[in-house]
């Protein structure tokens, strides 16, 4: 079952960071630049917390939960309040309203994520229901139920009949002959031929960073050459090395039809590991920067202007990541291909002087455009693992 949270922030630059977050801990997030926003989706759908600003125009945050809570559709969402008043009797009256939580900014991502996590486990206690994230609980909750006037367990075992008629037509039409070619298309996905290429990148300086929030200062520096891996590591390449490895592999088993896609759920360790055993490395962030950007400091692997079509991100509707060179008008200057987009990609280097995160780098699918500019940065735990994260290796 999934977790919503209602963002409500009328900047939006913070709401994309915030929901960002919140969707690399595995929830649905919904977003509203205003109180009126807001309400409409609520119209719409009730989420299992609201997460939102005080200092909004035309109607505060204040007011915003008292129209929340005036609804009884509405009155059981726990509502937390992020706002820059740190005043006392600012942080009073928030409490004093019956907020669920109080966030002053600026705030920690994992302040956001620890109080939205609380807040759940609270609900959860109060109702005695199981929250969102506990599938176990979920399922046990919905074997209890009923749907309509038939008890879930008989419905089960209807079902379970069904799925069992149809595997055995399934089973029958599989042993019809067929010819050796048909057989063939349908168990076998041609790999591309040049996975595994690596792109030479030329010694020399090249413009890192940027003056915008977020990224590494701005500088001219210079690179010794270096090669990189032209694509994505993939699922393919993965398999062989955990068949030959034994190292755990973060599916199964996967469709044949993705032997082509981005392979993601591995940690930071993992991808270390691969990279070492393929006699190669991961890359530091400056010869990431350097080979989606070229030497020209360039906002997009591109150009400088966003362009539909070039990228898997948020904008593209995809809704999950594609077979790597799916989108070979958007490589950089030396044909490094899906450096925007697709699946985010760790690099070497630790995000910051503490050494907790390390460094992600070009976006994903379920990322919007702004985090798929060749200077934007990212970070998660090392031992993190996510459907929306992968790397390549460098050498």
């Amino acid at each position: 079952m999934e977790t919503i949270i209602l963002v409500v922030d009328d900047n939006p630059e913070l709401v994309d960071g915030v929901k960002l977050t919140l969707e690399m801990e595995g929830y649905q997030v919904l977003a509203a630049t205003d109180a009126q926003g807001a309400l409409d989706i609520l119209e719409r759908i009730t989420p299992n917390l609201i997460l939102a600003d005080i200092m909004m125009p035309e109607m505060d945050g204040y007011e915003l939960y008292e129209r929340v809570h005036q609804d009884e559709r509405w009155v059981q969402v726990p509502f937390i309040v992020r706002t820059a008043k740190t005043a006392p009797e600012d942080i009073r009256r928030g409490k004093e309203m019956g907020a669920d939580d109080y966030i002053t900014k600026p705030f920690d991502p994992e302040d956001v994520v620890a109080a939205v996590r609380g807040r759940l486990k609270r609900m959860a206690e109060v109702t005695g229901l199981p929250a969102p994230t506990d599938v176990a609980g979920n399922l046990r909750q919905l074997w209890k139920s009923k749907l309509g006037p038939a008890p879930v367990p008989l419905l089960s075992l209807a079902a379970l009949v069904v799925i069992l008629l149809l595997f055995a037509v399934l089973v029958a039409a599989l042993r019809q002959p067929a010819d050796d070619e048909s057989a063939a298309s349908l168990l076998v996905s041609p790999l591309r031929p040049d996975v595994g290429e690596m792109i030479p990148i030329p010694a020399g300086e090249f413009v890192l960073g940027s003056n915008e929030p977020g990224a590494l200062p701005r500088r001219r520096i210079d690179l010794p050459a270096f090669l990189m891996d032209k694509y994505e590591v993939t699922n393919a390449q993965y398999q062989r090395f955990v068949e030959e490895t034994g190292h755990q592999a973060p599916w199964g088993a996967f469709p044949t039809a993705q032997a082509d896609y981005p392979v993601t759920g591995v940690s930071w360790k993992d991808a270390d590991a691969y990279c070492h055993w393929a006699k190669k490395r991961l890359p530091t962030e400056a010869e990431w920067e350097k080979a989606a950007r070229g030497s020209d400091g360039r906002r997009y692997p591109w150009g400088d202007e966003w362009r539909d079509g070039l990228a898997n991100t948020d904008e593209a509707g995809i809704g999950g990541p594609q077979a790597v060179g799916s989108h070979p008008d958007g490589a950089s200057p030396y044909g490094v291909q899906d450096m925007a987009g697709n699946v985010w990609e760790w690099v070497d280097d630790w995000f910051g002087a503490s050494q907790e995160t390390n460094v992600m780098r070009g976006g994903a699918w379920n990322a919007i455009s702004r985090w798929a500019q060749t200077m934007a940065r990212n970070s998660a735990r090392p031992t993190n693992t996510q459907d929306n994260l992968g790397f390549r290796c460098a050498q």
